[in-house]
């Protein structure tokens, strides 16, 4: 157990220094199967991976790839999960806005079982739209990460779109769209970072190669 443990923080510690420090990389490779034959591989591991993050905090490739984990772990990923949850455990936010319906001509029975009858039919379109947000979130995220610009621009456009379409289909319906509109600003904010961290990326030597596979 304790050689697995050590595996896994080297195998940590040599994603953190990244391609542009392979020859260190591999260096520690050799150094750490000597540690195992020698009964110490975890000490030896942390101190690789000290060694790889002090790495990480003082060029700006690092500083990048920690602001772009940051950005997908902190931010993307729990509104990812906050989305995906409202589309498959029920919408928190769907029921009608009063002030928006006190125009409407039907009332009583008949006005309850028509807008019933509305919001039962809407329903699964909207929690569809929801999870799409959130699957979009999660794909944008992966995309970040591998720095595939394109694709990245692909699903924000496509991801922008499904939230305003939410928000859209909610007003038509009266639906309080408040929560709707703050995932929507949220939304905007993520692209918003997105395009200074991808500006950031194509200032460094690495962001001028292909995107990653």
């Amino acid at each position: 157990m304790k050689t697995l443990l050590s595996r896994a923080v080297m195998a940590f510690a040599l994603c953190c220094l990244g391609e542009s420090r392979g020859e260190w990389a591999a260096a520690m490779r050799a150094e750490f199967e000597t540690a195992v034959e020698e009964g110490k591989p975890l000490g030896f591991a942390t101190g690789c991976l000290v060694a790889a993050w002090r790495e990480l905090v003082t060029r700006d490739e690092g500083r990048f790839a920690l602001t772009s984990y940051a950005l997908a772990l902190g931010l993307m990923l729990p509104m990812a999960a906050l989305q995906i949850g409202c589309a498959l455990l029920g919408l928190p936010y769907l029921f009608p806005d009063q002030q928006g319906l006190s125009g409407a001509m039907l009332e009583g029975g008949a006005y309850e079982n028509l807008l019933r009858g509305v919001y039962q039919a809407a329903i699964p379109s909207l929690a569809l739209l929801q999870l799409l947000i959130g699957l979009g979130h999660l794909r944008i995220a992966w995309a970040m990460l591998e720095r595939d610009w394109d694709a990245v621009t692909r699903l924000a456009t496509l991801t922008l779109a499904a939230s305003a379409t939410l928000v859209l289909f909610m007003t038509v319906l009266f639906l309080n769209g408040i929560q709707a509109l703050l995932q929507g600003g949220v939304l905007a904010i993520e692209l918003a970072t997105l395009v200074m961290v991808a500006q950031w990326h194509a200032q460094l030597p690495a962001g001028r190669s292909e995107p990653a596979s």
